[in-house]
């Protein structure tokens, strides 16, 4: 009988990737949207949007480079052929 193999479980390396990366580009640039309020700055720069569309932008720009950074380092989508010696 041929052996089954099993299906991986949990989240794979992109998906890690993708939720790491937003919660953390989530917070920085949710973050960076209220400094620039109190930063000195000329007037010029006053801020327009507040935390929460920083944080939405952060989490969207965030999550989209960690699945694509996450599937380029993944090994299991790459064949790996070596020669038989």
């Amino acid at each position: 009988m041929a052996k089954k193999e099993d299906a991986p479980h949990g989240l794979t390396f992109p998906t890690q990737a993708m939720f790491v990366l937003a919660i953390i580009s989530a917070i920085i640039v949710g973050a960076s949207f209220e400094v620039i309020k109190f930063w000195p700055q000329p007037q010029a720069v006053e801020p327009y949007f507040d935390w929460t569309v920083g944080w939405i932008w952060g989490a969207v720009m965030g999550g989209f480079s960690g699945f694509v950074l996450g599937f380029l380092t993944d090994d299991n989508h790459f064949k790996r052929d070596l020669p038989d010696k």
